[in-house]
């Protein structure tokens, strides 16, 4: 059966809008509107573009479309919403199945993983009025959820709402995490929120609104909070004292010790297991994700490389799948979306006048320009689904040195000093550099210990408390950049890359050969390589 799966627009909340393909159980594409709108989270919109991806990748037609799947169980206008949508899109509208929102995050995970039975937990802010759902998965019986927890207690919003207190912006979490290694756990926010035996106690009286938020996607928030700290909330921009990097950890702190607590009470509920599966918004979390992979409880934790709300559209589109009575397949690669030939990328080049020359083994060039300290953009094969640049829609570079951070920094994503870049490394290398604990870690969703008599010879992949969110390769992941990183070893000896998403600030990763030329062409970037074409700065050489 073909099965489209569709995430995003009918508020302005929503957002990482997505369609997401699967034909007889086999995921086909998955595509992420932002990507082509060029606006990050793409904030209320459906995503037309990203159905024309899919379509275009499977060669059907939209009347080929045999069921619609969706977010929004509680929200009975949606379809009507959607099914106007669609009409005056595509002309006309298949069956539309609408499914709760956390089912869709506990879809993504336990079909995606491929195994036989597992935990299942969802954890976000928000959707469908439930920040999270608990369970037991099999693939004979299907998803039983054991508990779901109502937005109104949403660890999630507690961990947002605190982001905004240390002065940062929606979706900007991942500062706060990026922080907390500079700070101690010394604040007490206890008052805000603890530890407990069934997860944690959420005073939600913090989210009472205020009279003027800053914009209208900000979760709003008491003053209490202020209060409570005896600090007024950091201004935007504002220099980062020891006291809110202190806020930072003991936020970072309380949340692990909540989610802990919170698996710990799943384990109660369901029969014995030993593997889980967890997405939502929150397992982007990698701090915390690293705490679950240390405690030794899991054989295996399966994190989707699409955890937040870009994987609802595949997870509607594997519970759509199930419906129908398909077996569905698991996530065999995150490289599900667009992709452009050679003959694309070069009617580009000259298109637009770039100089390029031709090579016939681009991880080879790749591989020298990097041992010569240049900074390298990647686009080769189909783009990445989810968060994280995973080595096709890459900016690399040498990771020897604070000084090439530094110079990541200034010349190209312009971000805080404080954030951290990640480090890809070959798999049969990763447990001479890292903790991984003989784990398979290939899309980024956990920080591991970096091993102290290899932190130096890194240095600009770990962060401030020795760790980093590693991406594990192997040939069977992705055979090209696999290479990159074999050629890098032999000429260097070193088997580790710093990976970056190819993107400047405030923008989504790059999508199309035009917008790998303006982003190239817009920041301190040295060489860019798309399929078998290099292009330098500063030469005139075509061939």
């Amino acid at each position: 059966m073909i099965i489209l799966g569709l995430h995003g627009g009918i508020t302005l909340r929503q957002h990482e809008p997505a369609a997401a393909l699967i034909v007889d159980g086999k995921v086909v594409a998955v595509c992420e509107e932002e990507r082509y709108l060029r606006i990050k989270s793409a904030y209320g919109y459906l995503p037309y573009y990203s159905i024309q991806a899919c379509l275009t990748m499977a060669d059907i037609a939209w009347e080929d479309i045999q069921l619609i799947v969706t977010p929004g169980a509680t929200y009975e206008a949606f379809d009507e919403h959607i099914r106007h949508y669609l009409v005056h899109h595509f002309g006309s509208c298949p069956k539309i199945q609408r499914i709760h929102h956390q089912m869709a995050h506990l879809a993504v995970a336990f079909y995606g993983s491929g195994l036989e039975e597992s935990l299942v937990l969802s954890l976000d802010a928000a959707g469908d009025s439930a920040c999270s759902m608990l369970g037991y998965a099999t693939r004979r019986g299907g998803i039983q959820v054991l508990d779901e927890i109502s937005s109104d207690r949403s660890l999630g919003f507690f961990y947002t709402m605190m982001t905004y207190y240390l002065g940062f912006g929606d979706g900007d979490e991942y500062k706060v995490m990026g922080l907390a290694p500079y700070g101690e756990p010394v604040v007490d926010l206890s008052a805000i929120i603890h530890p407990t035996a069934e997860g944690w106690e959420f005073e939600s009286t913090f989210l009472q609104k205020k009279p003027a938020p800053r914009s209208p996607f900000e979760p709003t928030y008491a003053e209490k909070i202020s209060e409570v700290l005896g600090q007024p909330n950091r201004r935007p921009g504002s220099a980062l004292t020891p006291f809110y990097k202190n806020v930072a950890r003991s936020t970072q702190a309380v949340f692990e010790q909540c989610l802990s607590a919170f698996i710990r009470r799943l384990q109660r509920l369901a029969p014995p297991c030993r593997y889980l599966c967890y997405a939502g918004g929150v397992a982007l979390n990698c701090s915390a994700n690293k705490q679950l992979l240390y405690s030794g409880d899991f054989d295996h934790i399966y994190i989707p490389p699409m955890s937040s709300d870009r994987g609802l559209a595949l997870g509607c589109a594997y519970y759509g799948a199930v419906l129908s009575g398909d077996s569905p397949w698991p996530l065999a690669s995150p490289y599900l979306g667009s992709s452009y030939s050679n003959e694309h990328i070069q009617r580009e080049l000259i298109a637009n006048g770039i100089p390029f020359y031709t090579v016939d083994d681009p991880a080879q060039v790749a591989a020298q320009q990097l041992a010569e300290g240049r900074l390298l953009g990647w686009y080769q094969g189909r783009s990445e689904a989810g968060a994280r640049a995973l080595g096709n829609r890459s900016i690399l570079a040498a990771c020897g040195s604070h000084a090439v951070r530094d110079q990541v920094n200034a010349k190209i994503k312009y971000r805080e000093e404080f954030r951290p870049f990640a480090p890809a490394i070959l798999w049969e290398d990763s447990e001479h550099y890292f903790m991984t604990q003989g784990r398979d870690l290939p899309w980024m969703c956990f920080t591991v210990d970096a091993k102290q008599e290899k932190s130096q010879e890194i240095a600009a992949v770990v962060h401030q408390d020795n760790t980093a969110r590693v991406q594990t390769v192997k040939s069977s992941d992705n055979e090209l950049f696999y290479e990159l990183l074999y050629q890098y070893r032999q000429q260097t000896g070193i088997p580790v890359l710093l990976n970056t998403s190819f993107n400047l600030k405030g923008q989504p990763i790059i999508e199309t050969p035009r917008d790998a030329l303006m982003t190239f062409h817009g920041c301190g970037l040295d060489t860019l390589i798309m399929g078998n074409f290099v292009v330098k700065k500063g030469t005139d050489r075509t061939a």
